[in-house]
C-alpha cells in the first residue's frame, strides 16, 4: 500500500500536475491568439475596462443570482473557496511541491482544513441538487457537468476520511491513496472540463466584450448581403 501511495503522489502526481500546467499554458495561449485576433478585427478598440472588472467580479461573488437562488449560489461561492484554500494551503498539500513553493507559504491548520472541507462537501451536494432540482438548470447541464462534481466529491470525502480515520470506513492508507489518485485525475480533467473556468474566466469576459466590437463597416456588408441597403433598421 505504501508503495502505491508513494507512486501515486509521486511520479504520478508530477505527471498529472505536468499535464494540467501544459493544458492550461495552452488554453491561455490559445484564448490570447483569439483576443488579438478579434482586437485586430474590432472597428471600435475602446474597451469598457470598468465593465470587464465589474463583471469578473460579479461572477465572483453572485450578487444578481443571489437573490433569486441564495442557498445556490451561496453553496457555489463556498464549493470554489474551499476548493481553492485546503488545496493550495494544507502542509501536506504544500508538502508535494517541496522547492517551488517559497519558504514563506502559508498553511493552515488541520483543524480548519477539516472544517472548509466539511463546508465544501455540504456545498457540492448542494450544487448537485441545485442543478439537477431546478429546471432551467437542469436544461443546461450536461452528464459530464455532473460527474465533474461526483469527481470533486470524491476527491474532498476521501481526503477527510484519510485525515479522520475514525469516521472513515476502511483503512486510512486506502482512503489516502484513493485521495491522491482521484486528485491526480483531477489535475488532468483541469483543462478539458469546466474546472478551468476558474483560471480562464477573466479572460473570456474580454474575448466576450471585443466580439461586440464588430470591424467597421460590417452594418453595411450585412445590409448588402441581406440586400437590404437603404432600409431602415
Amino acid at each position: 500500500m505504501d508503495g502505491w501511495i508513494e507512486f501515486a503522489r509521486g511520479p504520478l502526481f508530477r505527471i498529472a500536475l505536468t499535464v494540467c500546467v501544459l493544458g492550461l499554458g495552452y488554453r491561455i495561449v490559445t484564448l490570447v491568439g483569439q483576443i488579438a485576433v478579434a482586437w485586430h478585427r474590432a472597428g471600435d478598440r475602446r474597451l469598457p475596462l470598468g465593465d470587464i472588472v465589474a463583471a469578473t467580479a460579479g461572477w465572483l461573488v453572485p450578487r444578481r443570482l443571489w437573490h433569486k437562488r441564495p442557498v445556490y449560489s451561496s453553496a457555489s461561492v463556498l464549493f470554489h473557496v474551499g476548493v481553492l484554500v485546503v488545496p493550495l494551503f494544507l502542509a501536506g498539500h504544500a508538502a508535494l511541491l517541496p522547492g517551488i513553493l517559497p519558504v514563506w507559504w502559508p498553511v493552515i491548520p488541520e483543524a480548519v482544513a477539516d472544517g472548509v472541507t466539511l463546508v465544501s462537501l455540504a456545498a457540492l451536494l448542494a450544487l448537485v441538487v441545485g442543478r439537477l432540482g431546478s429546471a432551467s438548470s437542469r436544461a443546461i447541464t450536461r452528464a459530464g457537468d455532473v460527474l465533474v462534481l461526483v469527481i470533486l466529491f470524491a476527491l474532498v470525502l476521501f481526503g477527510w476520511w484519510a485525515a479522520n480515520p475514525a469516521f472513515s470506513p476502511f483503512a486510512a492508507r486506502t482512503m489516502l491513496l484513493l485521495h491522491v489518485l482521484v486528485g491526480d485525475l483531477v489535475l488532468v480533467l483541469v483543462p478539458i472540463t469546466k474546472i478551468a473556468h476558474c483560471v480562464l474566466y477573466p479572460f473570456t469576459r474580454l474575448v466576450f466584450q471585443l466580439g461586440w466590437h464588430f470591424p467597421a463597416e460590417t452594418g453595411r456588408h450585412v445590409a448588402q448581403a441581406l440586400n437590404k441597403e437603404g432600409e431602415p433598421v
